[in-house]
């Protein structure tokens, strides 16, 4: 347990730290090293995208980036790597809090009239950066502005993003964050500086995981399949160990690993994974969901079976857009868990 003083985001989990409360950073060390020696030398590009799968510390080293800044306002006095943070310090909590008058940080925004969070970053919240920028630096130092992930843009928030990167003011650093590079506009994309982070490795990522606290599975090989299917997401491992994701995981395999399509199972994993207080469980499904045919289409196209694998391409894309679309319009999930999993078994019947 710990005591939350960030603002709650559309993704929170609970008991653990947004990353803009998160004194914990776990790898990247050649990123790091590389971001604070820019600084230190004065040739920090303006706008960053640090790219890379959800969950493995991009935005929580784009908050400890800032921290640096604002902590060492004279960048030829900065150390040559990032600061261990101290949680302790006012500059720390003012940044948790998003009350820091040098940091603007733009994700989904909370709709009051619906009382809940957009699926999207809007072109309003973009607008905030116009505002921002107007205001001098009270310390004459950097003004950083994070967008959460970019990717969650749409076409007009990205296309007014696009002038304030064009012409920056001078001391202003843009972090962008995205978990999937190629959804971002190509001339977005050419005027940042790309730095790709990879994901955990398997002692990081336990490391990171008793660090928060995290439980792991008592036994050997329990512990390699959480460290397996989490790819290296520190995200992933927890929704997996504390919100029912192996079990979820182990449920679609089994009714996609039948010869028919057991509806009764499929009925009870949509039981399972719908209702109020079981939204993660909801996503955590679509993306087990979405992986499956993603890593079907890649199995597809390697064993040379090219149309199987452009219609299970065709598929993970539709996948993707029904849930989005289900989302927006507020559609039946139980209808939405038993139509997906009976469109996954047909196509993965094809590959048996």
């Amino acid at each position: 347990m710990f005591e939350r003083i960030a603002p709650e985001q559309h993704d929170t989990l609970p008991d653990i730290p947004e990353p803009a409360e998160n004194p914990i950073l776990v790898g990247h060390d050649s990123a790091r090293s590389m971001l604070a020696g820019a600084y230190r030398a004065g040739k920090l590009h303006h706008a960053l995208l640090l790219a890379g799968p959800r969950g493995i510390g991009k935005a929580t080293l784009a908050f400890h980036l800032a921290l640096h800044l604002f902590t060492h306002p004279d960048h030829a006095m900065a150390p040559d790597n990032l600061d261990a943070t101290d949680p302790g310090t006012q500059a720390f909590r003012l940044l948790a809090q998003g009350a820091h008058p040098g940091l603007l940080h733009l994700t989904r925004p909370y709709s009051e009239r619906d009382k809940k969070f957009r699926t999207v970053i809007t072109v309003d919240e973009i607008r905030r950066v116009n505002r921002f920028l107007s205001m001098t630096a009270s310390d004459g130092g950097y003004r950083v502005v994070i967008v959460d992930p970019a990717d969650d843009m749409n076409t007009s928030a990205a296309n007014a993003l696009l002038k304030n990167l064009e012409e920056p003011p001078p001391r202003t650093l843009f972090i962008l964050i995205a978990h999937s590079f190629g959804r971002l506009l190509p001339t977005i994309r050419s005027r940042c500086q790309t730095i790709k982070l990879q994901p955990l490795g398997a002692e990081g990522l336990e490391e990171l995981l008793h660090r928060l606290g995290m439980e792991l599975p008592p036994g050997e090989k329990e512990r390699r399949l959480l460290i397996e299917r989490s790819g290296g997401s520190v995200r992933s491992a927890v929704l997996l160990t504390q919100f029912g994701g192996l079990e979820i995981a182990a449920a679609v395999e089994k009714i996609l690993g039948g010869r028919t399509l057991d509806v009764a199972e499929s009925f009870l994993l949509a039981e399972a994974t719908i209702g109020r207080d079981r939204q993660v469980q909801f996503d955590l499904f679509n993306r087990i969901a979405h992986d499956r045919a993603a890593d079907a289409a890649a199995q597809a196209a390697e064993d040379g079976q090219v149309e199987q694998a452009a219609r299970l391409a065709v598929l993970w894309e539709e996948l993707a857009a029904d849930t989005r679309e289900m989302e927006v319009f507020n559609l039946d999930r139980k209808q939405h868990v038993m139509g997906t999993m009976q469109r996954l078994h047909a196509a993965l019947g094809n590959l048996r």
